[in-house]
């Protein structure tokens, strides 16, 4: 007798399996948005931990700016050194040297959107290195109807919450 499966119980096998992704890949669909979300909002963490670690090391005033473009469903941010002019992260290329300017442009920028009470001319955020503090402030990062709340506090804190509204930080609910 020969041992091994037969070419009708591998195809039943195969249908079971089938059958089985196929009824996983609605649910699978559906957290596409949580799973943008995260990914986004794990990158921004860093950067914006990154800046808050080269303010402190350099012991100036760094500037966080918020710039969106609604037409064409794009968003970035700048870090710069405190100045009365502020890079655009749409044109970095204007942006002087001697501002050590980082730039952040997010990986799903058109599946993510940004809200907050400051754009682009207008600082959002200020990291002072000498105290190890920041402006008390914050934004919404949201894909889809998923929502993550950066907040800062004046003690140099960045706290993310998240499934919060879509207005928390423009109804001064900041922390």
């Amino acid at each position: 007798m020969k041992k091994g499966f037969t070419l009708l119980e591998i195809l039943i096998v195969l249908l079971i399996t089938s059958l089985f992704a196929l009824a996983s890949l609605p649910n699978w669909q559906k957290s596409d948005g949580s799973l943008i979300l995260a990914k986004e909002q794990h990158r921004l963490y860093l950067f914006l931990r990154r800046v808050q670690a080269r303010a402190e090391n350099s012991t100036e005033i760094w500037y966080l700016i918020l710039n969106r473009d609604m037409q064409q469903q794009r968003w970035c941010m700048v870090a710069q050194l405190k100045n009365e002019m502020s890079c655009d992260c749409f044109n970095p290329d204007y942006c002087p040297p001697e501002l050590a300017a980082h730039f952040y442009y997010p990986f799903y920028a058109n599946k993510t959107a940004i809200s907050t009470k400051a754009f682009y001319p207008q600082k959002l955020i200020s990291f002072n290195g000498t105290r190890n503090s920041t402006d008390p402030a914050c934004f919404v990062l949201q894909a889809e109807e998923n929502r993550t709340l950066f907040s800062f506090s004046n003690l140099g804190r960045v706290r993310l919450k998240t499934f919060q509204p879509s207005t928390a930080c423009n109804a001064g609910s900041e922390e």
